[in-house]
């Protein structure tokens, strides 16, 4: 099994684990945090193996990145409000 399948097979597990969690409303403030953290996994993963940007150097990697982290950031402030 290659890397990317082995990745992809990661974001489903991660993206199921996500579902439970909010479908068997196991949701508490330590579970938000874990599910923003894996969910900016989640988007760093398909921005470094996916888009290909991780032998990138510069603001081409960093750009999504960051934009990724504000999003999930507002997220949790968002949940808090």
């Amino acid at each position: 099994m290659d890397k990317l399948t082995k990745l992809w097979l990661g974001l489903i597990v991660l993206t199921i684990f996500a579902f439970l969690v909010g479908w068997l409303n196991f949701i508490s403030d330590t579970m938000l945090i874990i599910l923003l953290l894996t969910t900016f996994m989640k988007g760093q993963i398909v921005i470094d193996y996916f888009m290909d940007l991780s032998e990138v150097e510069g603001k081409y990697r960093f750009i999504p990145t960051i934009w990724l982290g504000v999003i999930i950031f507002l997220i949790g402030i968002i949940y808090y409000i």
